[in-house]
């Protein structure tokens, strides 16, 4: 079960969570693969899209028709009363009296009832704890494809260190239609470059189309302060400050920022051992599109593609060491957290006990490397890891684990 581009086909994990026969609320920001999940890789009978002027598509074996939302309503009435599979994708352009007739109807419904949003809405309306229901529909975020999903999709058509490379652009799934992964890595990265100009601008507009739309602005700020490398409230502040030329705070910007985390535009990661938090763009492609624009008025100007290449260079190994710590954790089951003194790529925390500390390298690493690295960071955790394209000579003398793209491979493929 999964996403399709270009002819590949990413299977995703969270297609199992949508199984059984319990309700099932799947959200996240547009973009995820939400309807393409439901609708190419899961049984259902009926399937409801609903309109932003609140008409409802209503698709069957029978066909397609288009209904007002009072037929709707009744259709649903009856249909709820049989044992099958009804889908409503964006249901949160509902009236707000719709979730309490769910809420009603749950407790003689035969039929099971998927519902698939894409709004920050949907997380505040739904998982509020006055929600009617709370507690009757299966939560299920979809955001951006899981490592090892992607990995073990692209390992069946690259080589590991070429997969590892392009891992972080193909896991937002949205790019898999525009690219061509036949093609060598760095002309793929040139036709991402092009597609994030032309495509980039319009998604961040669908994503806020429902939103608090005075605020998109704002919010875009908040985006570009991140992706320029403000990793807190206070540091986006800052930048913020000498934008719009008012004096900010952090608390000025931390109810814009939980609000991004909200939308799954951004992702928060917990310092070690520590109650603060610091904040990135979650998408890869679009911290690049905010980037890129921020340094070179990219999306207006169009400056030379090889300008631009050189500065997402810049970029394009801090994609790469996010997307292998997230990789190893979960693989090791665990949560990333990141350490700023001593500076770790990542800290693997389960519960309470941190199981590895990595060291993240896109290119070779020497012996030397592996000693400082162990040096600063074998009080934090069990297992010391570094990840780089060689293994040196004596590297078992460090006690440290060097994860080549090679033997990543092959744990990925225990795992399948």
């Amino acid at each position: 079960m999964g996403l399709m581009g270009m002819g590949l086909i990413i299977p995703r994990s969270e297609a199992k969570e949508l199984e059984g026969e319990s309700w099932v609320l799947l959200f996240g920001r547009r973009k995820t693969g939400k309807t393409f999940l439901v609708r190419r890789m899961l049984h259902y009978d009926y399937y409801f899209f609903v309109t932003r002027g609140r008409g409802v598509f209503c698709e069957s074996t029978e066909g397609v028709e288009s209904l007002t939302y009072p037929v709707f309503l009744e259709r649903l009435k009856n249909l709820l009363k049989n044992d099958i599979v009804l889908v409503i994708d964006e249901f949160q352009r509902l009236p707000e009296d719709f979730l309490d007739f769910l809420h009603y109807a749950k407790s003689w419904s035969k039929a099971k009832v998927i519902l698939v949003g894409s709004s920050m809405l949907v997380s505040k309306r739904i998982l509020h704890p006055r929600s009617p229901l709370l507690g009757i529909v299966k939560p299920v975020k979809l955001s951006l494809i899981k490592p090892l999903d992607v990995m073990r999709a692209l390992l069946k058509l690259k080589k590991p260190e070429e997969a590892l490379a392009l891992a972080p652009i193909v896991s937002d799934p949205w790019i898999l239609e525009f690219i061509d992964l036949n093609k060598p890595y760095e002309e793929i990265v040139d036709q991402v470059i092009e597609v994030l100009r032309l495509s980039a601008r319009g998604l961040i507009g669908e994503v806020f189309l429902e939103e608090e739309r005075e605020l998109t602005e704002r919010y875009e700020a908040i985006l570009r302060a991140i992706a320029c490398g403000c990793k807190t409230p206070g540091e986006v502040a800052s930048y913020l400050s000498g934008i719009l030329g008012e004096h900010l705070k952090s608390q000025d910007v931390k109810k814009y920022m939980s609000n991004l985390v909200e939308m799954g535009l951004v992702r928060k990661i917990r310092l070690f051992k520590k109650k603060r938090y610091l904040y990135i763009v979650d998408s890869p492609l679009l911290d690049l599109f905010f980037y890129l624009d921020a340094k070179l008025g990219f999306y207006e100007l169009r400056p030379p593609l090889s300008l631009v290449k050189e500065k997402a260079v810049e970029k394009i190994p801090f994609y790469y060491e996010q997307f292998i710590v997230d990789l190893l954790a979960q693989i090791l089951e665990a949560e990333t957290q990141k350490s700023f003194q001593p500076e770790i790529d990542g800290i693997l925390v389960r519960g309470k006990k941190s199981v590895a500390a990595i060291e993240v390298k896109m290119g070779k690493v020497s012996l030397s490397e592996i000693y400082n690295f162990k040096s600063k960071a074998s009080t934090l955790a069990e297992e010391l890891i570094v990840v780089a394209k060689n293994a040196p000579e004596a590297t078992s003398e460090t006690s440290v684990e060097v994860y080549t793209p090679q033997k990543i491979a092959e744990i990925i493929k225990r795992f399948s």
